[in-house]
């Protein structure tokens, strides 16, 4: 920061930080996955299901690409985001109605609602980092599937 310039107050930084994460759970939601080249960080990662995958822009892209394919009327529902310092949680379930494949699962026809819970981490006003914690076996369960994939 340079000489003369102040410190925004922590409740702006994180009023910054939760609306970056809106903003990202509604280009989701509207399928605007080019928006993901202005919220998320060249060299972000998500950690989930015990391993660590890259989610820049084009990763990210390509995971919305994937599973809104699969389920034409995804849409997550923001019901909670508490902010501090550089990290936003967000409870983010989400439902959909799986109509084609996904790589390891055939086309149910059937719809799911998931719980999930995503803990961002912002660094520059962009997403650089990423928890994500979801009840997957109850996703496949609604989905009808008899063992995980």
């Amino acid at each position: 920061m340079s000489e003369g310039q102040q410190r925004p107050a922590p409740e702006q930084g994180s009023a910054a930080n939760k609306a970056v994460v809106r903003s990202f759970v509604e280009a989701w939601n509207t399928q605007d996955f080019e928006r993901f080249d202005r919220l998320m960080a060249p060299d972000a990662v998500l950690h989930v299901g015990g391993g660590t995958i890259p989610c820049d822009p084009a990763a990210t892209r390509r995971i919305a690409e994937e599973w809104t394919n699969a389920f034409p009327d995804w849409s997550f529902e923001c019901l909670a985001l508490i902010a501090e310092g550089d990290k936003v949680v967000a409870h983010l379930p989400y439902s959909g109605t799986q109509q084609h494949d996904l790589p390891s699962v055939k086309a149910t026809g059937r719809s799911c609602t998931v719980d999930e819970i995503v803990i961002f981490r912002l660094s520059d006003g962009v997403i650089a980092e990423a928890w994500e914690v979801y009840d997957e076996a109850g996703m496949w369960r609604q989905l009808g599937l008899q063992q995980l994939p």
